[in-house]
């Protein structure tokens, strides 16, 4: 069944921004006249508000129609090392997020109070006088979290405004979709390497999620019979160890304990661990044997998605997460496996690129979502 006339009009302003009435009906393929009636009943709720003047097309220039004041949500970014939180308005801009370093050592408690004391203060600093209508959370795979008690403790700190959670690698791809380097590519795949390896694929414009919601859930797809064990789910030769951000500070421990890199060994803590963030410095520093760790990476990640870029055939491939923090290093080696793994005519017209640095487009991407939810909402209830 198709959704409402104002629940398909407010998504079409979320997705197009404003637009005229001229515009707007012939886009939801009604008259002029429909659509001014229901904008003239949104306007009251504060859901939809004058736009900009127009272009002219050489005649008189016609007003628009946006997304009003009252559209504003909450994007949340789980991530393996901070907790970041905005509120977005209805140009979903990201900007001023609140963020808070995790604790390399925390309960579930512990992470859950952290996130809905970051979601509060972000709230409360956000300028304007609106709450907030819905709240989108992006989630790392892999971290210690009870979502049950992360949603109800956001819904407390927000009024009750309900909550959608999604995947990082998936929030990442609507993301980039929508204000990124992939914006209007319907044929894409994002590479998020973390804690686990996930990816998320666009296909023809739809967002794969598979029978049970684990779509993209790579990780533990074993890429060598004899590869080390995997702390994650006690297999071997998963490509999570070789490829997540564990396993590269473990091969960067390893090589400052043999000696083989002064670098890394001066990184090495009492703990025996080199930080993810010393291992970024020595590859950005061009320390060689922290250099050919990163090549490696970058290699058994192109292999491993070889197989999903022949089956996709997106347009493009953007990678996130930590690891790309390690730039060309792992770019320029992942784009050479996965173009001599895959078949040449399939992947010829593929860009392989770094996503938007940061959450930018995992915030963006949660932010959207909790759009579709709050206006599906508001658009029903407001009559």
């Amino acid at each position: 069944m198709q959704p409402s006339l104002d629940r398909r009009l407010l998504r079409l302003l979320r997705d197009e921004g404003p637009r005229t009435r001229s515009e707007l009906a012939r886009a939801l393929g009604v008259s002029r006249t429909t659509v001014s009636a229901e904008i003239a009943l949104l306007e009251g709720t504060g859901l939809v508000a004058p736009g900009p003047v127009a272009p002219s097309s050489g005649g008189r220039r016609s007003s628009t129609v946006g997304l009003g004041p009252a559209v504003r949500m909450a994007a949340v970014s789980l991530a393996e090392s901070r907790v970041r939180a905005t509120v977005v308005d209805a140009t979903f801009a990201i900007s001023r997020p609140v963020t808070r370093d995790r604790a390399r050592e925390e309960s579930p408690e512990d992470l859950c109070r952290l996130v809905v004391e970051t979601v509060a203060q972000a709230v409360k600093e956000a300028p304007g006088s609106h709450g907030v209508l819905a709240t989108g959370l992006a989630i790392a795979p892999g971290l210690p979290v009870h979502r049950e008690d992360l949603v109800a403790g956001i819904e407390e700190v927000t009024g009750g405004a309900p909550v959608v959670v999604e995947q990082a690698a998936r929030a990442m791809a609507t993301g980039e979709r929508h204000g990124g380097r992939a914006r209007g590519i319907d044929d894409l795949v994002v590479l998020r390497l973390g804690a686990t390896v996930s990816t998320a694929t666009f296909m023809d414009g739809h967002l794969g999620r598979g029978s049970a919601d684990l779509a993209g859930a790579i990780g533990h797809t074993r890429v060598d019979e004899f590869g080390p064990a995997c702390a994650g789910c006690g297999s071997s030769g998963c490509l999570d160890s070789f490829v997540s951000v564990f396993a590269v500070t473990e091969q960067a421990a390893a090589a400052a304990r043999s000696g083989r890199s002064a670098a890394l060994a001066r990184a090495l803590t009492d703990g025996e661990v080199v930080p993810w963030a010393e291992v970024v410095a020595a590859v950005v520093g061009g320390d060689p044997v922290a250099v050919q760790i990163a090549r490696d990476m970058g290699r058994r990640a192109g292999e491993a998605i070889a197989g999903l870029v022949a089956f996709a055939n997106p347009s493009i491939v953007l990678v996130g997460g930590p690891g790309a923090a390690l730039g060309p290093h792992l770019l320029n080696e992942m784009r050479g496996a996965m173009y001599r793994r895959a078949p040449a005519h399939v992947v010829a017209g593929t860009q392989v690129e770094l996503g938007a640095p940061g959450d930018r487009a995992a915030l963006l991407g949660v932010g959207l979502l909790a759009a579709e939810i709050a206006l599906a909402a508001r658009s029903v209830t407001s009559r």
